[in-house]
């Protein structure tokens, strides 16, 4: 997701600011909420783990933070880092179907599933937002500049329901219009969140369909990217979605990802499993590291080639990354410790990394930058494993199944 010069500025290579290109973290409950989660299943059969694909998460965000404190107009090899938000839409669907396909089939209410899904996500996304209007106002106070109260309240209240600014409230912290102006890469969040609605009809649709609706939704992503190329000038990306004026696109994007994962688990987890024979599952931690090498170049891979690469990355390589990952299963305990933790503190990192570092510019100006990206690393990393401790400690989410259990089930 990120950058400019470290400061407010814009993307040269991927045409996108440093809040926008970004996005998608998956955020999954605790059962779920690593990519590996639950520990048993009815009957006391254990649930399949996936610590590799956890790393993914982990690591992902961290370059994401990157992407946006450090920017690819100054170093290059972040040119493509973006697409680390395609990749977490491949994750989310293939975590998504691993923890309530058949919890779906066999009953669960959609009202119920809606329920968990906003309980799981709702906790974290808020704390981004209220962090973000903090950072911007105290932005905004240092350079003198005034607020519209009843607009900053309307887009902040909206975007803690998960609504997008698709109005201009003139509250953007960087002078941008962006759908979350206060803390810009939680506009993936909502298109997650849509995508994980949408899957209780999804769960319904055979392999084929998966593949097909997969296929339509990047020729889509694709068209759509053209004509924006063509009318605007900006170059030729897959990032879009993140703006009202490309914000009809972020449907396919996230939707052609979603799927995908959701195909990749149907094929690799589900009899027959066409997959399994093909791949045969490892447990090295040479295998397991060596993904994570092939993940660090595609990401860091420093060339745009007029959109050739990030369009292969967002159809064909994350897709494959993922399913060649949840086949690598070490049995090392640090190293599968390692990977489920930074998959946990990945999603609240995603929230409150952009918020952390305008207020680390707002009142540290005078800093050298690398002291400011570096000071924002360590803050935002350090409130990433306090904000997830006090989530769990307090019950937050549970306590917000509870409040909306009337409502939704």
């Amino acid at each position: 997701m990120r950058r400019e010069d470290a400061g407010l500025g814009h993307c040269a290579d991927a045409g996108l600011t440093w809040h926008q290109s970004c996005s998608c973290f998956s955020t999954q409950r605790k059962s779920e909420a690593r990519v590996t989660s639950g520990s048993t299943q009815k009957g006391g059969a254990a649930v399949q783990r996936y610590y590799v694909l956890d790393g993914f998460r982990g690591i992902a965000a961290l370059i994401v933070v990157l992407y946006h404190y450090i920017g690819p107009e100054n170093y290059p090899f972040l040119t493509n880092s973006y697409i680390a938000l395609d990749m977490f839409f491949v994750l989310s669907g293939f975590v998504i179907y691993h923890s309530y396909a058949n919890r779906l089939r066999r009953g669960m209410s959609a009202g119920t599933y809606i329920n968990q899904r906003f309980a799981r996500l709702a906790p974290t996304v808020a704390i981004g937002v209220l962090f973000g209007a903090v950072a911007t106002l105290a932005y905004y106070n240092s350079i003198g500049r005034e607020v519209d109260s009843t607009r900053f309240a309307l887009v902040h209240a909206g975007n803690l329901l998960f609504i997008p600014g698709l109005v201009d409230y003139n509250v953007p912290a960087t002078g941008i219009f962006e759908l979350f102006p206060s803390n810009g890469p939680l506009w993936s969040i909502f298109f997650e969140f849509v995508a994980s609605v949408c899957f209780i009809w999804f769960v319904r649709l055979r392999r084929r369909s998966m593949l097909i609706g997969s296929l339509a939704c990047f020729l889509i992503l694709f068209i759509g990217a053209c004509y924006l190329t063509l009318t605007t000038g900006r170059l030729l990306t897959p990032g879009v979605g993140f703006a009202p004026q490309h914000f009809l696109l972020g449907f396919p994007r996230v939707f052609a990802s979603f799927l995908a994962g959701m195909l990749i688990y149907a094929l690799t987890q589900e009899a027959p499993k066409y997959l399994t024979r093909r791949l045969p599952a490892s447990r090295s931690l040479t295998a397991a590291f060596g993904i994570y090498g092939v993940m660090l170049a595609m990401l860091f891979f420093p060339f745009h080639m007029s959109g050739f690469y990030p369009f292969l990355g967002v159809a064909v390589l994350c897709p494959l990354l993922i399913t060649v990952g949840a086949r690598i299963q070490p049995q090392a305990r640090w190293f599968n410790w390692v990977s489920d933790y930074l998959g946990q503190v990945s999603f609240p990192l995603y929230c409150i990394h952009v918020p952390v570092f305008l207020l680390v510019r707002t009142y540290l100006a005078d800093a050298p930058w690398k002291i400011q990206v570096l000071l924002s690393l360590g803050v935002a990393f350090g409130a990433s494993v306090l904000i997830l401790a006090l989530i769990e400690s307090m019950r937050v989410r549970q306590n917000v199944t509870r409040l909306l259990k009337p409502v939704l089930g």
